[in-house]
């Protein structure tokens, strides 16, 4: 009998009832599933959820890169909620890592949406629970959109997505407008911009969406949407 075989098969059982074990846990109900369309946001925003294929393995890893406690903590308190992990946190470059490698984990969100620079896509099975939309924006602009007293702006390379984006804020009754750029260096990708601009759209904004990042939150705050909902 071939021992080394009989140890690897066990072995490989024991990892795949694991498994099931792990992605049989995840919680299911509407909670759990508004929050998971949030952690799809964010890691859209400004993460990475990799699968490193080696000859003997692969190795499943997600990075979520914050610049702001409070958008740090909301990630950390999502994953926790549903996977029951704590990632680690390490600083660089005055950035929050938040870092996790866990199989289940990168499946099931995987399982709802891609992710990546140009790849990015949306948890559309997600966005038929109401209120996932709204989750998913808030935590997208929270990773990456900019906010000062006069604009609230996004924009990524992935073309088709945030065209999505534009839209999705459409059907929030959010006025935007979107614009397309070329770099004039061949060598980079054309650009997919939104812009909010009217007061009005950004107090709507406001009061749809929000964010999970607490210095966007205070310049909208500080800006003069502050002044138009005291007169509404």
């Amino acid at each position: 009998m071939d021992f080394s075989k009989r140890n690897k098969k066990v072995a490989l059982s024991r990892w795949k009832n694991l498994l099931k074990e792990q992605q049989d846990n995840i919680p299911k109900n509407k909670q759990a599933l508004l929050i998971k369309s949030a952690l799809c946001g964010f890691l859209a925003g400004d993460g990475s959820v990799q699968v490193r294929k080696f000859n003997t393995f692969s190795k499943y890893q997600i990075d979520f890169f914050a610049d702001d406690k409070i958008m740090l903590n909301t990630f950390l308190t999502f994953i926790k909620k549903i996977y029951c992990i704590k990632p680690s946190v390490h600083t660089r470059d005055n950035m929050y890592v938040a870092r996790l490698s866990y199989k289940f984990v990168v499946l099931d969100l995987l399982s709802e949406a891609s992710f990546g620079l140009k790849k990015w896509n949306f948890p559309k099975k997600l966005f038929k629970i109401k209120g996932a939309k709204e989750n998913w924006l808030r935590a997208f602009f929270s990773a990456e959109g900019y906010v000062n007293n006069k604009v609230i702006k996004i924009q990524s390379v992935s073309i088709k997505s945030i065209k999505i984006v534009s839209r999705l804020l459409s059907e929030l009754h959010i006025k935007n407008n979107y614009y397309e750029y070329q770099p004039k260096n061949v060598n980079h990708s054309k650009v997919g911009m939104i812009f909010i601009n009217e007061r009005e759209s950004r107090l709507n904004y406001f009061n749809k969406i929000g964010f999970w990042h607490s210095r966007k939150e205070n310049k909208l705050k500080e800006a003069d949407i502050v002044t138009l909902t005291s007169l509404l």
